[in-house]
């Protein structure tokens, strides 16, 4: 889950449909996420749509149009390993369950509940603080956050750019020029104060080693680079990594896909590697694994 909440309604009534997505919006929005709901009738309906699982939530009217019923379109959906949770309600309350109670194999993730404003409202509110809750863990936070400050940090880049094309006056491009100077010299002090400081302790390697800002993880992998040469040829260590050294190994098969996948903008399903488009599936999670 990100800042949407995405949930796709079949629903062929406008009017019922308008009144109750404005519940439903208020709901979504107590938790400080923005509602995304996209509404279908039966004839809407596209298995092709949904493999993909990017909704939070499916709710359904029991009898759709054209002859179609929800227990129908649901059966197609698990039957293709769609495992998003989903709300059926309907005025026949009672020919709903037996439809649904007689489906085999029973259609898991599934909640019931009338088509009665007050009922319906309570129920849709149980729900989505359950798929809420459920989300709130520290690994999908982290995912949250970092995807989200990614793509902060990649349109300061161009905010920057379009701020110095806007302006015109000549001193206050060069104060800004300057300012971007003072701060490299600020960090070359860094570097140089850094330098001195470890020259002076018993172990040089180790002081600038453990230092949060003198390197970058690049500048390590050079080292180990040639650390592991060193072990390879006088210490006997095995060669295991290939002639390229263990840098390029890093980052062919890692920090190259580390560094797409952290300027991943939300919604976007592919990143370019060397040149090649890779689809974000769960082939790419496994070989990442």
């Amino acid at each position: 889950m990100n800042t949407k909440f995405k949930i796709l309604w079949f629903e062929d009534q406008s009017t019922w449909f308008n009144m109750e997505k404005i519940r439903v919006d208020s709901i979504i929005q107590e938790h400080f996420l923005v509602p995304d709901i996209e509404r279908k009738d039966g004839d809407d309906f596209a298995l092709d749509e949904l493999t993909s699982n990017d909704y939070d939530l499916i709710i359904m009217d029991y009898q759709l149009a054209e002859g179609n019923t929800g227990d129908t379109i649901v059966s197609a959906i698990r039957k293709n390993s769609i495992l998003t949770d989903i709300l059926f309600y309907s005025s026949d309350e009672k020919r709903m369950l037996s439809a649904i109670s007689s489906m085999m194999p029973p259609i898991d993730g599934f909640y019931l509940t009338e088509r009665d404003y007050t009922k319906f409202t309570e129920k849709a509110k149980q729900l989505i603080e359950k798929i809420v809750k459920r989300s709130e863990d520290v690994v999908n936070l982290r995912g949250f956050v970092l995807d989200n400050t990614s793509s902060f940090e990649v349109r300061i880049k161009s905010i920057l750019d379009t701020c110095w094309d806007i302006i015109i006056d000549e001193n206050d491009k060069k104060h800004l020029t300057d300012m971007l100077k003072q701060i490299l010299a600020n960090q070359s002090k860094h570097i140089i104060s850094t330098i001195e400081k470890a020259e002076k302790t018993e172990c040089c390697f180790s002081s600038i080693n453990d230092d949060k800002y003198a390197l970058r993880i690049a500048d390590r992998l050079e080292v180990l680079d040639r650390a592991l040469v060193l072990l390879s040829k006088k210490h006997h260590i095995p060669d295991i990594i290939d002639q390229d050294g263990f840098k390029n190994y890093y980052y062919k098969k890692v920090g190259t896909y580390r560094n797409k996948l952290s300027h991943l903008k939300l919604g976007e399903k592919t990143i370019s590697v060397d040149g090649q488009e890779v689809t974000i599936n769960q082939e790419l999670h496994r070989q990442l694994r």
